[in-house]
């Protein structure tokens, strides 16, 4: 068994256009789509997992929240005539 065939397999849906740019990324870059994946997953966990260590994870967990909940009222704003409208 090859170092490639090691592992457990992992399988997942996604979107076609998606799959679309995977596969020409795979295609430009000379591997197999699984390779690039792969790849992409390792370097996005030790990204993940080095900005856990530092406590950069859950600030920019706690800023993506916030920015949802500021295009939530921003719509709600939008919509409305007065600031008691808000609450609504």
């Amino acid at each position: 068994m090859s170092d490639d065939t090691k592992g457990r397999k992992i399988t997942f849906h996604c979107p076609e256009d998606v799959a679309e740019r995977l596969d020409r990324l795979a295609e430009k870059a000379d591997i197999p789509r699984s390779k690039l994946v792969l790849n992409m997953i390792e370097v996005m966990l030790s990204y993940a997992e080095m900005t856990k260590k530092v406590g950069i994870l859950q600030m920019s967990l706690l800023l993506r929240d916030a920015g949802e909940k500021l295009i939530e009222v921003a719509i709600k704003w939008r919509d409305k005539n007065s600031i008691k409208d808000l609450a609504k």
